[in-house]
């Protein structure tokens, strides 16, 4: 808008686009109809003065001046919550290689922060308002990490969420490159001939989404980003089956319908919040027992470091429900017993301890 610059400066604007509405209460069909997107959907996901509210804005003034002016909204309804607007940095609507180079990229930065800041289950990524082309990445790190995305279509006064939904993907698919990745991240891009010597042929288009190839230069795309991130990170534990484990889980536990008892341990495993979700039965020692959910499978396991040690999987069917006091396990007079420990991951790959 011309009529942002015209003004004194940013701020100055902002402070009147805030007036024209600020007397508007955030209720009723005023959320839907006298108020703008962003403001409707906030209510709507039900903010209070305990929340942080983070408005990240485009590259533009006229995106700025929008986002300051929702600021002032928000605190002059609830003086004592925390309301900041942020620019991003090459988020605009002109160039589309820098939109993509940069904007993207440090959209998805900016929200990687406050994830690293705060547990997952504390945060709700609001994609509604914006540009839409953010939407899909809103939605893709919501699932790569956990989070819950809540968004409000333009006609509609009903919020849909959009739940942490578990998605995974094959770690070791991307390992073997996250060098190359931390190269280009490290250096801002790489040439395309150096990206075609280094990448096989058969591996290009597994890889096509993560990069950018603009004037024969590669760089990281805002999907590489959040991959490379997810690369860094291991898995809150690694889980490791005793000899009984494995026995149980091939003869008994995977022949259950739609049970893979492989892919669960390294789903629980992955993060912390699943694990303290799933843990049923405390039975001392250090020594849980892990219920999947509205399933049979039941596992008994402890932790050790960064191991999760799966001393043994048993069907509740088959035990009865006292199983916790049928199946015992003493992890320091019986260990020698159940040993060695195999590490497993998703793609059901072992290695011995």
């Amino acid at each position: 808008m011309d009529w942002v610059q015209q003004q004194k400066s940013v701020e100055d604007a902002a402070e009147q686009v805030f007036s024209t509405f600020r007397e508007i209460v955030p209720e009723g069909e005023n959320l839907k109809n006298k108020l703008s997107a962003e403001i409707h959907s906030l209510f709507r996901i039900g903010i209070t003065n305990q929340d942080r509210v983070i408005l990240l804005s485009s590259n533009t003034d006229d995106g700025y001046c929008c986002a300051l002016a929702v600021e002032k909204y928000l605190k002059y309804y609830s003086n004592s919550i925390y309301a900041k607007a942020e620019r991003i940095i090459g988020l605009q609507v002109v160039d589309a290689e820098t939109f993509k180079r940069e904007g993207v990229v440090n959209f998805v930065k900016r929200i990687l922060q406050e994830v690293d800041s705060y547990d997952p289950s504390n945060i709700i990524l609001n994609s509604t308002g914006g540009y839409k082309a953010l939407v899909p990445y809103t939605v893709l790190l919501g699932m790569l990490k956990g989070i819950k995305c809540d968004y409000i279509f333009e006609q509609s006064t009903t919020l849909l969420e959009l739940p942490p939904l578990p998605v995974e993907f094959k770690r070791s698919q991307f390992d073997i490159y996250k060098d190359l990745f931390e190269k280009i991240e490290r250096e801002t891009e790489i040439s395309q001939a150096e990206w075609e010597e280094r990448v096989p042929y058969i591996e290009k288009k597994l890889l096509e989404p993560l990069v950018e190839v603009s004037n024969k230069q590669v760089t990281i795309s805002a999907i590489g980003f959040l991959f490379l991130e997810e690369m860094r990170k291991p898995s809150a534990l690694v889980p490791f089956l005793s000899q009984k484990a494995i026995k149980d889980c091939f003869d008994n536990i995977a022949k259950l319908d739609d049970c893979d008892p492989f892919r669960y341990l390294s789903k629980v495993s992955a993060s912390t919040a699943a694990f303290e979700s799933d843990k049923h039965i405390n039975v001392g020692n250090g020594l849980y027992w892990l219920k999947p959910g509205r399933t049979t499978d039941r596992y008994l396991v402890s932790v050790e470091g960064w191991r999760m040690l799966v001393w043994r999987a048993i069907r509740k069917d088959q035990e009865g429900s006292d199983y916790p006091t049928k199946v015992k396990v003493n992890p320091d007079s019986e260990r020698r017993a159940y040993s060695p420990f195999m590490r497993v991951d998703s793609d059901s790959y072992y290695e011995l301890k």
